[in-house]
């Protein structure tokens, strides 16, 4: 399950970064940004039309790719 499966409002835990999906300066950047496996995250927007998602991650509003949301594998949060 990648961060694109969410749903708007749900919560989730980081498991890991693809790193098959991503260049290594990217990995790199995600991880400085706070998206490293144990970090909770939660789905705010999502827009297919403009490839961009908003999530708000350690208190923090986060705009990401699309597509580097699909190398960000998650789990559910039982709520």
């Amino acid at each position: 399950m990648t961060i694109l499966d969410l749903k708007i409002g749900e919560i989730a835990e980081i498991i890991s970064l693809n790193s098959q999906k991503l260049p290594r300066p990217m990995i790199t950047e995600l991880l400085e940004l706070g998206f490293f496996p144990g970090a909770e995250i939660t789905l705010k927007e999502k827009s297919l039309l403009l490839g961009k998602m908003i999530c708000s991650l350690s208190g923090t509003t986060i705009a990401l790719r699309i597509h580097d949301g699909n190398a960000i594998e998650i789990k559910l949060k039982q709520t």
